[in-house]
Parts: structure tokens; sequence; C-alpha cells
């Protein structure tokens, strides 16, 4: 059985409305099981009227197909409504899956951020 957390954290004084930013991070596999929870956790968010997501990743340790297949979903859902963004968070030492980011073509349709102060600069610039 693999390992996966996800959890919500906030965003720093400053970063947009309170009520429209969330941020969620996500630790271990995130893999075929771990992808409905990892959908349901963003789903919620946005169900709650944020349109401004963060998702850290620089703790996972491996991500599948079917996890990509939520993060598109998600990116199509936030274009559809045309009011919304996600930026990904995984630090330049978490290689193996940055790899999988630019192999799946996910970097070409998200921002993906080293750090979270990258990822929250980009917010307040784009707000």
């Amino acid at each position: 059985m693999s390992y996966f957390h996800i959890a919500d954290d906030t965003a720093p004084a400053g970063v947009g409305d309170g009520d429209e930013v969330a941020v969620l991070v996500a630790a271990g596999e995130v893999d075929f099981a771990a992808a409905p929870q990892l959908r349901e956790r963003i789903s919620d968010q946005l169900d709650a009227g944020r349109r401004q997501l963060v998702l850290d990743v620089s703790s996972v340790t491996f991500i599948d197909s079917t996890a990509i297949g939520v993060l598109v979903g998600v990116i199509t859902r936030l274009q559809d409504a045309g009011d919304g963004s996600l930026a990904i968070v995984c630090g330049e030492e978490n290689r193996p899956v940055m790899r999988i980011f630019d192999i799946s073509g996910l970097t070409g349709l998200v921002a993906v951020h080293r750090t979270r102060e990258e990822a929250f600069s980009a917010l307040v610039t784009a707000g």
C-alpha cells in the first residue's frame, strides 16, 4: 500500500482575497488510488468559490498518469470558467516528479514554480 497525504495550508497576507486563494499540500505517492482524493479536495475548494489554487507537490515522491489527468481536468475546469488559475509548486530537488510533468506536457499547461513564494508572487502579479 502506498502513502498519500493531502492537507490545506494558508496563503500569506497580501496574496489575493483569503476567500479566493486555496493552498493544498500533497505528499507521498499520488497514484491511481490517491487520485480520487486529490480530485475531491481540489473540487471542494473550487465549489467553495476559491479560484486561485496553489498545489504544493514538493513532497510528492511519485505521480502517475491518473493524477496528471486530475490536474488537466482542474486546468480545463478553471479555463472553462474563465476566472481562475492553478499554480503548482515542485522544487528543483524533486526531479522525478518534474520529469513526469515535462514528459506529460503538463508544464505547457500550467505554471510550475520552484517555491511557494514564487507561486504566491505570481498570484499577486496576476491579481
